[in-house]
């Protein structure tokens, strides 16, 4: 028989029949009264022979057998406590009954069985229906995993694609705040550079006001003095333009020379978008090379040889406006370096020569960008026109304008025309310093050099002519001893003679100076019978 979940076999008897059993032994009749009454005397020993039976089962007559009795569990309530309970109280009952069986006995068993296996059946039934009614569902990812085996291997995929995208962007974000960083620095550091440089030109136009603080410094062998400020004026040594025939024939053709290149070969350059942005991008990297020159071999081969290279890929037609590109370059350094320490003309003079070496036009370039730049070189000297203003006359002898607009100092201007010829000294003595004595492999030899002091020597002075030769002499002087010997020494001799004396005839505060210095330089050679070398003329081999 099966009650509910209880399966009922014939040595098996329920729970909840045995505690209904215990549970009607109140109401029992007289001969089971009489029966539980005789049962208490049953010994123990009855008890102890069979543990896992009731003696309910040889009272009632049934085949059941009754479960071993289980120790309640009061401490710690649970599902099963009742069923423990139960199970006591029926072990209970059967010890009371009396072993003798009647139908009456036998009827209240099974009513005793139906009252309680009935409800646990209904309620075991309720909740089989409510199993059945719940509906469960898997995920749709789920379901396409068990449609597409594949799924898992794609969605593993997937997921690796978006985590190398997001390290890929992580990557780009930490390299941009990099850029950003050096940027700024970049930024910071020309910010600074241009602060130290207009704190320096302040501090040299608050110097310039006082008439007793030096301002004019050079760096040759012979330390010269410095120059006490003056105010824009014309010179006061010879009032009227002056240069032999033969240096102005020569300064025309390079101002023709220069003529030409703006007229004909800039708009061809401009014109065309390719040779334009090319020239544009040579141009800065040529300017920067020069300006990281130092007095070692090393750099200057390595810098001549990266301008030489840009200077060979020019496309065609564009080589002879490089070549103007690097000769301007060439004149801007002196300017800005050497004209404040003429020992750096001797590496820029060095590069010069080895670029000039492959494109001999180099030195033609040269002397236009110089002569514009620099009339002092040609030698001449300008007179101020009729109906000129002062300003208009300084602009035709080279003074520039500052940010401000205004003329630059007389001073800042002497320092710029010193740097310029110092460089040309540089440029005529290199060959003769680095032993090559064939004028046909430096256009610019020491020849030039002995034209050009001669020259000098032979016009009439003015107030910044004795620094010029000064300067001329300090770099190249050596050179030009070596190379001209007593014919040199003679044109010493008229230079400290007459042409110094007409200088001395005059109040300037710029040639007294100058003069001065010249004079000291003159008075060691005539007692060593040579010229002091000057700092940094042999380049250093590292």
């Amino acid at each position: 028989m099966r009650y509910g979940l209880f399966q009922l076999d014939s040595d098996e008897l329920p729970v909840v029949v045995r505690t209904r059993a215990a549970t009607t032994t109140s109401t029992a009749p007289t001969y089971i009264k009489q029966s539980i009454v005789r049962r208490k005397r049953v010994s123990s020993n009855a008890r102890s022979t069979r543990p896992d039976l009731c003696f309910a089962r040889d009272i009632i007559g049934t085949p059941f057998r009754i479960l071993p009795v289980m120790p309640p569990r009061r401490t710690n309530p649970s599902p099963y406590a009742k069923v423990d309970r139960y199970r006591e109280l029926v072990t209970k009952a059967s010890l009371a009954l009396d072993p003798l069986s009647s139908d009456k006995l036998s009827t209240a068993r099974s009513s005793a069985a139906e009252s309680f296996v009935t409800p646990i059946q209904r309620e075991m039934e309720e909740a089989r229906r409510f199993l059945e009614s719940l509906t469960i569902s898997k995920p749709q990812a789920a379901l396409a995993r068990d449609k597409d085996p594949d799924a898992e291997i794609k969605d593993a995929l997937k997921q690796v694609a978006d985590m190398r995208n997001e390290h890929n962007k992580k990557l780009l974000q930490i390299q941009k705040e990099k850029e950003e960083h050096t940027r700024q620095l970049e930024e910071r550091k020309v910010q600074e550079k241009k602060e130290k440089e207009d704190a320096e030109r302040q501090k040299k136009e608050q110097q310039q006001a006082k008439p007793k603080t030096p301002i004019l410094k050079h760096t040759t062998a012979t330390p010269i003095k410095t120059l006490p400020p003056a105010k824009l004026t014309e010179p006061s040594i010879g009032n009227s333009s002056s240069s032999t025939p033969a240096a102005e024939e020569w300064a025309s053709n390079y101002r023709k020379m220069y003529t030409y290149l703006m007229s004909d070969i800039a708009p061809t350059v401009k014109n065309n978008k390719t040779n334009k942005d090319f020239c544009f991008k040579q141009r800065g990297i040529i300017v920067r090379s020069f300006g990281q020159l130092k007095d070692s071999q090393e750099f200057v081969s390595r810098i001549s040889g990266t301008v030489i290279q840009l200077v060979s890929q020019s496309p065609t037609g564009v080589e002879q406006w490089m070549l103007n590109l690097v000769a301007k370059a060439i004149v801007k350094q002196a300017e800005k370096e050497v004209s404040v320490a003429h020992h750096a003309a001797f590496p820029l003079a060095a590069a010069t020569v080895l670029v000039m070496r492959r494109f001999p036009q180099l030195a033609d370039m040269l002397l236009v960008r110089l002569v514009k730049k620099c009339p002092y070189v040609i030698p001449e000297y300008v007179a101020r026109k009729d109906g000129q203003s002062v300003e208009e006359y300084l602009r035709s002898i080279g003074y520039k304008e500052k940010d401000d607009d205004e003329l630059e100092t007389e001073n800042i201007y002497v320092e710029r025309m010193a740097g310029m010829i110092a460089l040309f000294a540089a440029i005529v003595q290199t060959a003769d310093a680095s032993g090559v004595a064939d004028a046909q492999k430096h256009p610019l030899s020491i020849h030039l050099g002995w034209t050009w002091l001669a020259r000098m020597v032979n016009l009439s002075p003015r107030a910044i002519s004795p620094l010029l030769v000064h300067t001329f002499l300090s770099i190249a002087g050596p050179s030009m001893l070596a190379a001209y010997g007593k014919q040199l020494h003679k044109l010493l001799d008229v230079l400290a003679g007459e042409w110094i004396a007409e200088i001395k005839s005059s109040k300037d505060p710029v040639a007294v100076a100058a003069t001065s210095n010249l004079c000291g330089f003159l008075d060691d050679y005539k007692k060593t019978g040579k010229f002091k070398e000057c700092s940094g003329r042999f380049i250093k081999h590292r």
